[in-house]
């Protein structure tokens, strides 16, 4: 109230010296203490309307990044505030209609920050036109199938496969081994594995046949004898299932497959076919073949007394009697036998 009061004394002091001047005429007291009252409350209502209008104002943020905007505009922001400064012409300030002051520090604060963007384009732009284009490493898509051809290689052995005729050579060999290890049936096993793999090995053939007729098998031999001539003409095979048709009796289908081996007869077969030619009556033809038998072997003394035989049936006595003789030279006999060549060789020793 002292400013009240005090402002009362000066309107007082201003109209007692407004007296000596002839002007309006004076107002009565009170209606100047009105007037005055009046002044002060419309000096109070600008004064208030001055703080209003000032709190009013929008406060502009400084902040890099408000915390509602999303991380990539805080990114771009801070790669602007990374940009040279630019020195941007004085802006004056811009007296702010009522709708702005209505609108929010928010919305001025933006409508200000777009009034401050360069022409050319966002800070968003130049900030990304201004930082430097990061190297993307190139990556090589391959297709599945080259993919597959460039992943580790399988590991692969090298395994030799073998023939089927050096299977069967393996079996032959293993049969052979066990033959000689006396194991006879393990060996007919390992023949018959070489025979299902090779059918026409001669040799595993043969040792088989021996076999089986060793253990009385002799019709089983003879078939697997004339079944590996037929796949192939082997003149050891010929030869064999003569002997085995020998022993079996049948002198003529024996003459007739020893015939077909003719070229592979060794001198025991020629001595063979002398004693079947001479059992049947072929006399001549026995001769012979016990002359080719000698002729490789001299010292066979069986061989001689055949020869001998042979040719005293044919009426040849001096030479017959010439083959006695040097069968009991070279020969070991029975005594019954010894006793016939001394008789037919005209021996007249002890």
């Amino acid at each position: 109230m002292s400013v009240i009061n005090q402002m009362l004394r000066e309107l007082d002091a201003r109209g007692s010296v407004a007296a000596d001047v002839p002007a309006t005429p004076p107002r009565p007291v009170g209606a100047g203490r009105r007037s005055a009252w009046r002044a002060l409350g419309w000096t109070g209502l600008a004064a208030a309307g001055g703080a209003a209008v000032y709190w009013a104002l929008p406060v502009v943020l400084t902040t890099d990044a408000p915390q509602d905007v999303p991380v990539i505009a805080r990114q771009e922001a801070k790669a602007a505030n990374m940009l040279p400064d630019v020195t941007a012409p004085a802006v004056q300030p811009v007296p702010q209609p009522a709708g702005e002051a209505a609108a929010g520090p928010s919305t001025v604060a933006l409508q200000h920050a777009q009034k401050r963007m360069p022409a050319g384009g966002t800070a968003q732009e130049t900030a990304k036109r201004s930082l430097p284009v990061p190297s993307v490493p190139t990556v090589a898509f391959l297709p599945a199938d080259q993919n597959a051809l460039q992943a580790e290689p399988a590991v692969v052995k090298n395994m030799t496969v073998l023939s089927p005729e050096a299977e069967a050579q393996q079996h032959y060999d293993d049969a052979q081994a066990l033959r000689r290890a006396g194991k006879q049936d393990a060996a007919m096993g390992k023949y018959r594995q070489a025979l299902e793999r090779n059918p026409g090995m001669t040799g595993a053939r043969l040792q088989l046949a021996g076999l089986l007729q060793a253990k009385g098998q002799a019709d089983a031999a003879l078939e697997l004898l004339k079944a590996g001539f037929e796949l192939r003409a082997d003149d050891g095979l010929a030869i064999a299932a003569g002997r085995q048709l020998a022993d079996l009796g049948q002198r003529e289908a024996a003459l007739d497959w020893l015939q077909r081996g003719q070229a592979g007869l060794r001198p025991a077969d020629h001595a063979l076919m002398g004693a079947l030619l001479s059992q049947g009556h072929r006399h001549e033809e026995a001769s012979r073949a016990y002359q080719r038998a000698l002729a490789a072997d001299p010292g066979q003394g069986g061989w001689l007394l055949g020869l001998g035989v042979s040719l005293e049936a044919q009426g040849r006595s001096d030479e017959a009697r010439t083959a006695y003789r040097a069968a009991l030279d070279r020969g070991q006999f029975k005594p019954e036998v010894t006793q016939f060549l001394r008789e037919r060789s005209g021996f007249s020793g002890p």
